[in-house]
């Protein structure tokens, strides 16, 4: 009797367990698939990439084979870039964005089927910007200060000063030259220019800019960028991002203190300048602070 209460003990666990084995396989979630195409010029991983890189993520949609796929989401950094619904068991796309100033960016594609079933897929894109120079204090004298050299050079990696005499001698490094300018027709005040900026009739003599056969181009643009803001930047991706190539002018004028200038010369190098003191007249002075890509 004894023998036969432990048969049907150890029938009852193993009927048991397989019930439960049963039940467990039933009940088992079959999540959609979010998966990353391989190959060039797809994001497939971690990766790095510097501002204004273009990211490309080709997606692998796949559901479980039970339900449709019902909705995709991405998100950056948190927020929704993408909310996009449809109804299908398998679906491929790219999608593209461009990288900006966040020095981390983490992206998340979450997929969803018709059972609300979600899983996800995530990638981190590490900021590779560029490095800059920056000079805290540049001098440049008005077209009569004889004391201050007004033409301005960024080659070399390093900035360097010439009176006009000498600029004309080093055309083809002139950036920049600074002058004053107040006349019935013409009310610049301080202003930055450069000898591709076709300005003529301020600088006197046969070695004046617009007798130069070397003429650079500098173009800047107004930011909205304020000099603590200026302070803080230590990379390029701000550079590059605050200069406006569809509000770019020739020169920048009625300089005054506070004024956060982007400018791009003729190398193609991208900087900023912020304005540090403006001393006004045609022997004037002008002191500013510039951040400039290496």
């Amino acid at each position: 009797m004894k023998k036969l209460a432990t048969y049907c003990l150890l029938a009852a666990i193993g009927l048991s367990l397989i019930i439960t084995s049963c039940k467990k396989d039933e009940d088992e979630v079959k999540l959609p698939v979010v998966a990353f195409q391989t190959g060039t010029g797809y994001i497939d991983g971690n990766t790095v990439a510097g501002y204004g890189d273009t990211l490309l993520f080709g997606l692998r949609l796949e559901s479980s084979g039970e339900v449709a796929l019902v909705k995709l989401k991405i998100t950056m950094n948190g927020q929704t870039k993408l909310d996009s619904t449809f109804n299908q068991m398998t679906f491929n796309m790219d999608y593209s964005a461009i990288k900006g100033l966040d020095n981390k960016e983490t992206w998340v594609f979450e997929l969803t089927d018709l059972d609300g079933h979600v899983n996800m897929a995530s990638v981190e894109v590490t900021a590779l910007f560029g490095q800059i120079n920056t000079y805290n204090s540049i001098l440049l004298g008005a077209q009569e200060n004889t004391l201050t050299a007004s033409f301005l050079s960024f080659t070399g990696g390093t900035y360097t000063l010439y009176f006009q005499a000498d600029a004309f001698n080093h055309q083809a490094d002139i950036d920049l030259f600074c002058f004053y300018e107040d006349t019935p027709t013409h009310q610049n005040f301080m202003t930055l220019a450069a000898p591709g900026s076709n300005i003529s009739g301020i600088f006197n003599g046969p070695t004046a800019p617009e007798n130069y056969t070397t003429k650079n181009v500098t173009y800047f643009s107004e930011t909205t960028v304020t000099p603590a803001g200026f302070d803080a930047i230590a990379n390029d991706a701000m550079l590059l991002a605050s200069f406006d190539f569809a509000n770019k002018f020739k020169k920048a004028n009625e300089l005054a203190v506070g004024n956060v200038y982007a400018f791009r010369i003729q190398s193609g190098k991208t900087g900023m300048f912020k304005v540090k003191s403006v001393t006004n007249g045609n022997d004037g002075l002008l002191e500013i602070a510039v951040k400039i890509q290496q």
